[in-house]
């Protein structure tokens, strides 16, 4: 007997698959549409095949645009039947928060990335004219393929995808729970899953889009670069990809640093780029892209380097795909924090990767058709160095790419019996010290790549007259040489972690830095005569520069100032597999003040606003002259943490700063105390002392210095009839440490007695005043250390100097990018193309 469901809202789901179908089919149909047309030589049959292919694609546009249309309205709506809503959001969720969800699984950022291609797909209908057919055979396959990963059907006993609309009752996961047969199920669920707390961050409503969108445009020079050998116009094609690349390579560089300034702001490995595989995976391609930018640029004025601009173009698609494997296939899962685990699609991404690189076999089949120039650059001519610096971030690429893909290599030997053949007894071991594997290698990197882009602009095409070329450079490089070492020396830049050596570097690449800074700012004044519409190339050196800069600086000038002095965190504070440094976290007993670096910083509270279900804390900073005691500065943080409440007790903290021109002060949260066990074995031991009297305990001894009739606290608030004393003490610790502690005994309205204790809460020290004895002018005190303290954070906190430098790099970059890909659009609007005659130079 069919059950019957209560309450199920299945029309949004219905029609969002059977649009997600639609699409699917509709992109096969426009895939071979467009490839036919470009087949058929009868002008007529291929026009009206193009036709055909445009409708399909449009079709299969409109149909990505529903399968979006139905899948947020059942998000807003709180259809929690369907586990990808379940899965992904809650009730109390913002609805700026939202599309986070929308996009936080492997479902939605595949139909994200899908949106992206069908809207490129449309504007290259409108624009690419004779070029449509070719470029939309490439680009609407991989609406295929990205198509293929949303139908969530059986073709051959083979499971296709993954349905976004499935419903909770019909996961496999919960096949032969008693919930599932039960008509008022919906009854049980009262909330969904909700969304990570990390993602929910107003970085991650923008950053994933911005990001996909530069995903999503790598196909585009990829298909005008697989046009072109396709249909054997080996040049034509780049005047219509230029500007595709520019844009595709300031998207996807803006997104990848949108990532970092969320990591940034919601992560807490310590800044904004940790060389995290996911990171890797997004940078790698952008690299490569760039360098086929450069060689394109090469080929355009000299005849050099196009079958190079190919395997640059073909390459970035093809490690878009690679990231996309590495990133959603679950062989990330145990070296990057923002991976996504495995679907069950593992099988389909591979396919998906390989299915494009068979146009590395045609640029093999025909590269001796490809236009080249047999004559040798000059090593004083710009084509030379574009390409040199292009080889250069491809090597770049390769490093990156192979420590990245170390869980890969090992699956692999494990799969294919090589280490069983070998008799390898361990897999490849990641590098101990991440970050240091990759700086060590990039940093050297990082400084060529800076000095050419300083020098390739003051060269020209072919040849360059040497006397001219160094006249030119002798005052940036002046400048360059006294920027670094007034920064150097000023800036005390001495980082000595990893030794004299890499100091070195990081003075060459801060030289480097300044001078693409330097020279490309006189640039624009000497080779394009202060033209800033014709600048974007130097504009985007000038922002690439910045970023460097603010890199080199940032990284070498990083200070943690929550140093544990007292030494409070050592034994096993963070647990043995931990990888937080116990004396670069400092506990913040709450309202008790404590030295970091030039602040005094105080544990001021927390609260959990309504609707939130992660807390705040406030932590107050405050910096006092030495001299007078005067505070000079004082602002307050609000550091928040989530404390999972599902059994794992994981702390999901996200950092706050305080942002100045010239630094940044970065706090987060890395430990805070349990609430579910308050048992205190530890019980008050009273001592009788006087005056000058000493009491001791585990950790020092306290003296009794007098009593103040008249006391003050900030526990305790006096009123008209009280009769309160104090008893003032002086807490010495083993490490030298001094507290003072002012425990208070009154009587109010001549009957009731009340003690108000005190606290030394680094040491857990709590002391209470009990009574006064005046026969013998003493005082009773009862000290307690307690084995239980819950009223404390521990907090890490970093200065980042300059780190203005980074982000405003970025924004100068994208728009010297942007400047680029118009200007290019300008030329070609206002020069048709021109054939040129063919030289004793040039082989067709």
């Amino acid at each position: 007997m069919k059950t019957t469901y209560i309450g199920e809202h299945l029309l949004p789901g219905q029609f969002g698959h059977f649009f997600a179908v639609l699409a699917f089919v509709a992109s096969i149909v426009a895939t071979v549409s467009y490839w036919v047309s470009v087949r058929t030589e009868d002008e007529v049959k291929s026009r009206s095949w193009k036709l055909q292919g445009r409708w399909a694609f449009i079709v299969q546009a409109a149909s990505v645009f529903a399968v979006f249309g139905c899948l947020y309205y059942a998000l807003y709506s709180h259809y929690f039947e369907y586990k990808y809503i379940w899965r992904n959001s809650s009730r109390d969720l913002p609805v700026s928060l939202l599309l986070s969800s929308f996009w936080s699984d492997q479902e939605g950022s595949f139909l994200l990335w899908s949106i992206w291609q069908s809207i490129l797909g449309l504007v290259l209908i409108r624009t690419s004219k004779k070029w449509e057919a070719p470029a939309m055979t490439m680009l609407s396959f991989a609406q295929v393929c990205l198509g293929s990963m949303l139908i969530g059907i059986f073709i051959l006993n083979y499971k296709v995808g993954s349905n976004p609309f499935m419903l909770l009752r019909h996961a496999p996961e919960n096949q032969g729970l008693p919930w599932v047969n039960s008509p008022n199920y919906l009854n049980f669920i009262k909330d969904g899953n909700g969304l990570n707390l990390s993602l929910q961050n107003y970085w991650m409503v923008i950053h994933p889009p911005v990001l996909f969108l530069g995903f999503a445009s790598t196909i585009v020079p990829f298909a005008y670069a697989f046009a072109g050998l396709w249909t054997r116009e080996y040049k034509e094609w780049i005047k219509p990809a230029l500007p595709w690349a520019l844009f595709s390579a300031a998207v996807l560089g803006l997104g990848i640093m949108m990532g970092a300034a969320w990591a940034y702001e919601s992560l807490t490995f310590g800044g904004y780029w940790a060389w995290d595989p996911v990171e890797n995976a997004s940078l790698v391609p952008w690299l490569t892209l760039v360098a086929g930018i450069h060689t394109l640029l090469a080929f355009k004025s000299s005849g050099h380097a196009l079958k190079a601009t190919f395997f640059f173009f073909f390459i970035t698609f093809i490690l878009i795909l690679y990231s996309t494997f590495l990133t959603r296939s679950g062989v990330l899962g145990d070296t990057s924090v923002h991976s996504f685990t495995d679907l069950g699609m593992s099988g389909q991404l591979t396919f998906f990767l390989f299915a494009f690189i068979p146009a590395f076999g045609m640029l093999i089949a025909r590269r001796k058709e490809i236009p080249a120039v047999h004559k040798e650059e000059s090593t004083y001519s710009r084509e030379f160095w574009l390409f040199i610096g292009s080889l250069i971030l491809m090597i770049a690429a390769i490093q990156i790419t192979f420590t990245t893909s170390i869980p890969v290599w090992n699956k692999l030997i494990n799969n294919l019996g090589i280490k069983k053949l070998f008799n390898i007894t361990h897999d490849i071991a990641p590098p101990s010290d991440g970050v240091f594997h990759y700086n060590k290698i990039q940093i050297w990197i990082a400084i060529v790549i800076g000095i050419l882009t300083a020098i390739v602009q003051y060269l020209k095409y072919k040849d360059t007259p040497k006397g001219q070329f160094t006249r030119k450079l002798l005052i940036p490089t002046g400048l360059a040489l006294v920027a670094t070492v007034l920064s150097g020396w000023l800036g005390r830049v001495n980082y000595d972690a990893y030794g004299a050596g890499f100091l070195m570097a990081i003075y060459l690449m801060m030289f480097a830095s300044y001078y693409a800074i330097i020279a490309n700012v006189a640039y624009i004044w000497i080779g394009q005569k202060g033209k800033l519409k014709a600048a974007g190339a130097s504009v985007a050196h000038i922002g690439f520069g910045m970023v460097l800069l603010g890199i080199v600086i940032t990284s070498s000038k990083k200070e943690t100032i929550s140093i544990d002095r007292m030494k409070m965190l050592d034994g096993g504070f963070f647990g043995a597999n931990s990888k937080e440094n116990p004396r670069e976290n400092l506990m913040l007993p709450r309202n008790f003040p404590v030295q970091m670096g030039d602040y005094h910083v105080t544990y001021a509270g927390d609260s959990m606003p309504a609707g939130e279900s992660k807390t705040f804390y406030l932590v107050r900073y405050e910096r006092k002259d030495a001299t007078s005691g005067k505070t000079l500065e004082a602002f307050t943080l609000h550091p928040d943490a989530f404390l999972s409440n599902k059994g794992e007790q994981t702390l999901t903290p996200n950092p706050d700063s305080k942002h100045y021109w010239n630094k940044d002060i970065f706090t987060y949260i890395t430990a805070v105390p349990l609430k579910e066990d308050d048992s205190d074995t530890a019980t008050y031991q009273p001592h009788v002392v006087a005056q000058g009297d000493s009491i001791f305990f585990s950790n020092g001894y306290m003296v009794m210095e007098g009593l103040d009739p008249q006391p003050t606290s900030r526990n305790y608030t006096a009123e008209p009839n009280d009769l309160a004393v104090g008893a003032t003490l002086k807490v010495y610790t083993k490490n030298n440490d001094q507290y003072n502690l002012k425990p208070i005994y009154l009587i109010r309205d001549s009957s009731y007695e009340y003690n108000i204790p005190d606290t030394v809460a680094p040491l857990s020290l709590y002391v209470r005043f009990s009574k006064i004895l005046p026969k013998e002018k003493k005082v009773e005190l009862e000290v307690k250390e307690s084995t239980v303290f819950r009223d404390y954070i521990v907090m890490k906190a970093f200065i980042f100097p300059f780190i203005n430098v980074l982000w405003i790099g970025v924004i100068v970059m994208v728009v010297g990018f942007i400047m680029s890909m118009f200007q290019r659009l300008r030329q070609n609007k206002e020069r048709p193309a021109v054939k040129k005659p063919l030289t004793k130079e040039t082989v067709v």
